[in-house]
C-alpha cells in the first residue's frame, strides 16, 4: 500500500533547513502528559499522531530499526526527539509566516498535489483518498501541509534575502581554512601487477616473484615498460594504457605500494613490491611537490560563491530560528 509521509516526503524539502537544529529544550517546559498532543507552540498543538507517523516512516526506511534491542530503542528515542524538535521549528516558522501575511500560491499547491499523485502512481482520486484516509487524513490536510512548506520556503527566502558573498568573504574563508587548499605531494607512476591470490601456496607466490624479477631485469636492460605492462600486467584497469596509474597522493594506495613509490629515487625501477594483490613492478615518472592553491584560483572557482552563500544563508536561518525560539512559549509532552 502506498503511503504519503506528511511533512517528510512531500517533494518540497525546504532549502537549508536541517532535520534538527539547536534543541528547543532551553525554551521548553515539560508538563504532565496531554492526551494526543506532543507539544504546544505558542498555543498551537503538535499532534502526537503526526509525530508518531513521521517516526514510523523513518523507522520503516531502515530494516535495522525493526530489531528490538536497547541500542535501537535508544536510537529511535533520539530520532523521535529530533523529529519533534523539527516539528516545533516548523510550527514556529508557520506562525511567523502567518504574522508576515505570507500566503501560498494555489497553483503551486495544485502542482505539488499533482506531482505527488503522479509520483505515487495513483490511477484514481478514490485510490489517492483511500491512502490518505488510512493515515486519518484527507486531500485538504495534504494541501495544508504543502501550503505550510511553501510559505516556510518563502519565509526562509525573506530571512536571507540580503545575504551576499563578497571577494573578501572568500578571502577570509581561504585564510581560515588554508589546509583545505593545500594539495599534498603526488606521484605520476606506472606499474605491472603479477597477481597472486592471498591464499595461494608459497610455491605459487614464488613463481610470480621470479617472473617479476625477470621482468625487472628486462626493464633494467632497456625493455619498454609500456609494452611489457600491456603484455604481462594483470591489472585490467590500466594494462592497456601501459600500467598508467595517473597522479596519486599518500592515502590512495595500499601502504606497501605507497611506501615503495614515495621512497623511490628518480625514475628507477622499483620492485618486486608485494601486496595483497600480488607483486608490483613500479616506475615513478614524475614527482609533484605539495603546493598551496593561490587565492586568485580560489576566487576564480565558480563553486566558491554558491558554497559560501549556502553557509551564510544557513547561519542566518539558524539565527532567525533561535530568535523565534527565544520568544516562544513551548511545552513538550513527550
Amino acid at each position: 500500500m502506498k503511503k504519503i509521509p506528511f511533512g517528510l516526503a512531500l517533494g518540497l524539502t525546504l532549502p537549508f533547513l536541517p532535520l534538527s537544529g539547536a534543541p528547543v529544550s532551553a525554551q521548553t517546559t515539560v508538563n504532565a502528559p496531554n492526551a494526543g498532543v506532543a507539544a504546544d507552540v505558542n498555543g498551537d498543538k503538535v499532534l502526537l499522531e503526526d509525530l508518531n507517523r513521521m517516526v514510523a516512516t523513518i523507522k520503516a526506511s531502515d530494516p535495522a530499526y525493526s530489531v528490538s534491542t536497547p541500542e535501537i530503542a535508544k536510537i529511535l528515542a533520539g530520532i523521535k526527539a529530533e523529529v519533534l524538535d523539527q516539528m516545533i521549528v516548523t510550527k514556529l516558522l508557520s506562525q511567523e509566516a502567518k504574522r508576515r501575511k505570507i500566503v501560498a500560491d494555489p497553483k503551486q499547491i495544485n502542482d505539488a498535489v499533482t506531482a505527488i499523485k503522479t509520483g505515487n502512481g495513483f490511477k484514481t482520486d478514490a485510490e489517492f483518498k483511500a491512502v490518505l484516509a488510512k493515515d486519518g487524513k484527507n486531500p485538504e490536510d495534504l494541501r495544508r501541509a504543502i501550503a505550510d512548506e511553501l510559505v516556510i520556503r518563502e519565509l526562509s527566502r525573506q530571512f536571507a534575502a540580503d545575504v551576499t558573498v563578497s571577494g573578501e568573504d572568500i578571502a577570509a574563508f581561504y585564510r581560515a581554512n588554508l589546509a583545505q587548499f593545500t594539495v599534498p605531494e603526488g606521484l605520476r607512476a606506472r606499474h605491472i601487477l603479477l597477481a597472486v591470490n592471498p591464499d595461494a601456496p608459497a610455491s605459487a607466490k614464488e613463481v610470480q616473484r621470479k617472473r617479476a624479477l625477470d621482468l625487472i631485469k628486462q626493464l633494467n636492460n632497456g625493455a619498454d615498460f609500456v609494452a611489457l605492462a600491456k603484455v604481462n600486467s594483470d591489472d585490467q584497469s590500466n594494462k592497456n594504457s601501459g600500467g598508467d596509474l595517473g597522479v596519486f597522493s599518500r592515502g590512495q594506495m595500499v601502504p606497501a605500494f605507497e611506501d615503495a613509490a614515495f621512497g623511490a629515487k628518480g625514475k628507477k625501477i622499483i620492485g618486486p613490491v608485494e601486496t595483497n594483490f600480488g607483486f608490483h613492478i613500479v616506475r615513478v615518472d614524475e614527482r609533484i611537490p605539495s603546493r598551496v592553491i593561490p587565492l586568485s584560483e580560489v576566487q576564480a572557482d565558480p563553486s566558491m560563491k554558491p558554497f559560501l552563500l549556502k553557509e551564510k544563508v544557513q547561519k542566518r536561518l539558524d539565527e532567525s530560528i533561535a530568535k523565534l525560539k527565544a520568544a516562544a512559549k513551548i511545552k513538550k509532552y513527550v
